[in-house]
């Protein structure tokens, strides 16, 4: 279908909600979620429309949070190649968790059981293999939710938090097989390495701290308490290595601290619920994204972390994708079943597409499907 440019930065008779509560009332509200069924629509009716007759990629690949499905755009026509079933639903997936080992991305699958009468989550880590769009491997690790799965810099084991067991997972990749199994705080929230491999850092959200784990002894080394009822929901690593960026649920804040001793650096309130944050390619910028607003938050990367401009996408942007060069960021937005095109100079909304059924995991990659 064609771009059309539903949003902009200047949205008004916006409210910082989730799509269960925004106000649909005003005429930009009641088009959007009238755009949004039908990108809907069209992506689960008509899977293969539209289709780019030239096509040239990278690729993002925009996974339902519901349904099982991924929604794969060509960044380079701005056109969905297609929706297309994956065996698998996924809440958290991004470019920075670095899942992709050159063949098969590393990602986990959320499930429900009955035990005693009663549905239980279980989390599976699945290997996903983006050119023919199937399951590889399915390992069961636990009882969830879980946030992230990424893989060390030899490729040769991921790891996942497993929140509902109060553990770190450690899977090898060849054999599929759960190798450790590490007792850490309540609920591990999420999970960032530090460039080089050597730290992992993740949040203990039911118990309000942030937690520094040394990979080669498997220790956690350094653990830091943040204000009590904060629940810090997800953290991560800048590309240099030198910070590290944390969400806090409840008190609306984006913390950063020195990566090595942990250290408070600076804290800036920014929307509702925020979740996580990406930075720019260029590592100018940082972009936070919200569970319960309407906004992604640019900070400028560096001291003193300004804050730049707020964005209006449409309810509960969930992850950012960059394209390589420099000029777009991708941003999911599960309340309007979309992806926004941000144009990195203006930083402005240039478009909004597709985006399948409840996108919030999202990953670009120079592998173009067999769809």
């Amino acid at each position: 279908m064609p771009n059309v440019p539903i949003c902009n930065s200047t949205w008004k008779n916006s409210t910082r909600k989730t799509s269960r509560t925004v106000n649909v009332k005003s005429g930009i509200w009641q088009a959007a979620f009238l755009f949004s069924a039908m990108l809907l629509t069209l992506t689960v009716i008509f899977p293969g429309i539209p289709y780019a007759a030239e096509s040239s990629g990278p690729y993002l690949y925009v996974f339902s949070s519901t349904s099982e499905t991924v929604t794969v755009i060509d960044t380079a026509t701005l056109e969905v190649l297609g929706t297309r079933p994956t065996g698998f639903k996924v809440m958290w997936l991004a470019d920075n968790m670095n899942s992709f080992d050159g063949r098969l991305l590393w990602t986990y699958g959320m499930r429900h059981v009955e035990v005693g009468g009663k549905k239980q989550l279980k989390i599976d880590v699945i290997a996903f293999d983006p050119r023919q769009l199937k399951v590889v491997k399915r390992i069961e690790v636990g009882n969830g939710p879980a946030h992230s799965v990424v893989l060390t810099p030899d490729r040769k084991q991921a790891i996942i938090n497993v929140a509902g067991d109060n553990i770190i997972a450690f899977i090898d990749v060849e054999s599929g097989n759960v190798v450790e199994r590490l007792s850490v705080g309540k609920f591990p929230c999420d999970m960032s390495l530090s460039p080089d491999g050597r730290f992992a850092y993740f949040p203990e959200r039911d118990q309000d701290t942030l937690a520094k784990l040394d990979l080669a002894t498997h220790q956690v080394v350094k653990r830091i308490s943040l204000a009590p009822g904060s629940k810090p929901h997800m953290n991560r690593v800048s590309p240099n290595g030198e910070t590290l960026w944390a969400q806090t649920a409840t008190t609306n804040l984006n913390q950063i601290y020195d990566a090595q001793s942990l250290e408070l650096l600076n804290v800036q309130r920014v929307g509702n619920r925020p979740t996580t944050n990406a930075w720019t390619p260029d590592g100018k910028y940082s972009l936070v994204m919200h569970r319960m607003d309407n906004k992604v938050f640019v900070i400028g990367a560096e001291p003193p972390y300004q804050p730049v401009k707020e964005i209006e996408v449409g309810p509960w942007p969930g992850v950012a994708a960059f394209h390589p060069d420099g000029t777009f960021a991708y941003v999911s937005v599960r309340g309007l079943n979309a992806v926004a095109v941000i144009d990195l100079n203006t930083l402005e909304v240039k478009t909004m597409l597709p985006g399948g059924e409840n996108p919030v995991g999202m990953v670009l990659l120079d592998i173009r499907p067999e769809i």
